[in-house]
């Protein structure tokens, strides 16, 4: 638990810190509306929250959210990047878009099909007991799937822009302030998809239970990666 807390740690005090020396970074951004349009993205099902409700229900939700780390890193680099002025050549270029969509759809592939093989087979892993994979492996995994995801980055580049009115050094300041707030809403988000997944698998928790999540769960995947495979780069 202690990765998880440091990192909430860090981003409050990074948001307190941002909003204490840099005022006009606050001004320029449409709380109200940012709040309400992060909340309905980091809600929608996605592969990372259904790694986070698979991990709740299989370890618990500790485990879960020390393993959602790896995702929540991922995103302080794409939220570095579009600072620093990455956003535009990664909202812009179709060659860059194209080769993260395959590799991303590939990967979901592979772990949908991973959990899919884990539902058929005769004996499944007890729900709440460790899995093979190590905590730096689940961590891995999310981290993976979040950088493979071209759709995390247009949120970053075009989507949270959107909710702000800055320019030059303001703009710089105001898209850290507002990507790090996303990351912490998201981070809430995780923290209740992984709950869920521990009431699926707390008290009553059954071989046949455990089955039909990663069916399920899998089928979600492989789903996510046929609609990445046929989705377009955004205009």
């Amino acid at each position: 638990m202690v990765i998880p807390v440091t990192l909430t740690i860090v981003l409050l005090g990074g948001i307190g810190v941002m909003a204490a020396l840099i005022p006009n970074a606050i001004e320029a951004i449409h709380w109200p509306l940012l709040i309400g349009a992060s909340f309905v993205m980091a809600l929608t099902p996605g592969a990372n929250q259904l790694l986070a409700l698979s991990n709740g229900f299989r370890l618990g939700v500790r485990p879960a959210m020390t393993a959602a780390c790896g995702r929540f890193a991922a995103f302080l680099l794409m939220v570095v990047g579009v600072a620093i002025g990455l956003g535009n050549w990664l909202a812009t270029s179709a060659l860059f878009f194209s080769v993260l969509k395959w590799v991303g759809a590939a990967y979901l592939l592979y772990l949908g099909l991973r959990a899919l093989t884990s539902a058929w087979r005769p004996a499944a892993v007890a729900p709440g007991t460790p899995e093979s994979a190590s905590t730096w492996q689940l961590i891995r995994r999310e981290a993976l799937v979040a950088l493979s995801n071209p759709k995390a980055y247009v949120l970053f580049a075009l989507f949270l822009p959107q909710f702000l009115q800055a320019d030059g050094e303001s703009f710089t300041s105001a898209i850290v302030l507002v990507g790090l707030s996303y990351i912490l809403i998201e981070f809430v988000c995780a923290w209740l998809y992984a709950g869920v997944g521990r009431l699926l698998g707390h008290g009553g928790a059954t071989m046949n239970r455990q089955r039909w999540l990663d069916g399920i769960g899998g089928s979600a995947m492989i789903a996510l990666a046929g609609w990445l495979a046929l989705d377009r780069r955004p205009a």
